[in-house]
Parts: structure tokens; C-alpha cells; sequence
């Protein structure tokens, strides 16, 4: 019965870490530079922005609306927009757009580069 129970709980650990954050660490400075690349015609990238394209939300509006979860946003950036283009992204850029959006909530990398 112990077995089991332990089993238990370590596979309810396990599956909750996965969870919260199925990507892993991005390298939020990478990200800026992708977003400041791609993102920035259309999204402010930038907390102290405005977004270029008033119906694009803010990088800190994605941020907060995906209460700071890395699988929210991932749901938001690959969701079809109407007016979004398809922009392609390897892995690597997906996991560091992210790491770079949440790093808002947190006083992350500079945004002034």
C-alpha cells in the first residue's frame, strides 16, 4: 500500500512539474531579439509601447492574459489570427519568444536594446 501511494504522489509531481512548464527554459534575451525581428511591426515588445497596430495586443498584455503560464501563450501565438500572419518558427524561437513575453511579468532581460 506504501508503494503505491508513493508511486502515487511522485507520479502526480512529476506530471504536475511537465505542466507548468512543458518547454523548459528559453533564453529570454534570444527572444527579444526574434520578437524585435519579426514581432515588432505589429506588437508592442516593450512594456513602456504602444503596438503599432492598435488591434495587436502588447507583449505585457499576452504576458498578463496568459497568467504566466509558457503554455497559454504557445496556445495564443499558435492560435490563427485573422489579421496574424502565419510566421513559421523553429522550436528554439517558439521557446524563447515565450521565455522573453513572461520575462515582462518579472523585470526580465532589458527591453531598450
Amino acid at each position: 500500500m506504501k508503494l503505491v501511494l508513493l508511486s502515487s504522489t511522485i507520479l502526480l509531481a512529476v506530471a504536475t512539474g511537465l505542466r507548468a512548464d512543458p518547454l523548459g527554459v528559453g533564453d529570454a534575451q534570444e527572444g527579444f531579439v526574434y520578437a524585435k525581428a519579426v514581432c515588432a511591426n505589429c506588437h508592442a515588445i516593450a512594456s513602456n509601447e504602444t503596438s503599432p497596430v492598435p488591434k495587436a495586443p502588447t507583449f505585457d498584455e499576452i504576458a498578463n492574459q496568459a497568467e504566466s503560464s509558457s503554455e497559454t501563450v504557445i496556445e495564443r501565438i499558435q492560435a490563427v489570427h485573422p489579421n496574424m500572419p502565419n510566421i513559421p518558427m523553429e522550436r528554439e524561437e517558439l521557446i524563447d519568444l515565450v521565455a522573453y513575453i513572461l520575462s515582462s511579468n518579472d523585470e526580465g532581460p532589458s527591453n531598450s536594446q
